[in-house]
């Protein structure tokens, strides 16, 4: 199954705090929620943070290859390098980031990508 990227192209997302800010949703590599607070790790090493759910930009990206890989991470799909099982570790590679997959999600992941 190939994943289709070209929903990305164009689209952004703005924040909606007290400074906003508008982001290219193709420079979001990875996206994660912590406390309350969600943070968007963007291509150029910089972050964003905004006060929003992870579902509700899990509902904002559908259809533009983000994937959910754990209960506080959603993935650019185009930035994914490398899957690995390693010693019961299961992992997601973004260029030179290693982040956590969730068992039950790894193999809907496979399956999206493969």
């Amino acid at each position: 199954m190939r994943i289709d990227y070209s929903g990305q192209i164009g689209k952004k997302i703005t924040t909606k705090g007290h400074h906003k800010i508008c982001v290219h949703v193709e420079s979001i590599m990875y996206i994660q929620c912590h406390e309350g607070l969600t943070t968007m790790f963007l291509h150029d090493k910089s972050k964003v943070e905004e006060i929003k759910s992870l579902k509700a930009f899990e509902e904002d990206l559908c259809g533009m290859g983000f994937i959910r890989i754990s209960r506080d991470t959603i993935v650019n799909g185009k930035y994914i390098t490398k899957v690995s099982t390693n010693f019961g570790k299961r992992m997601v590679c973004l260029t030179e980031i290693a982040l956590n997959v969730s068992k039950r999600r790894l193999i809907f992941l496979k399956e999206y990508l493969y």
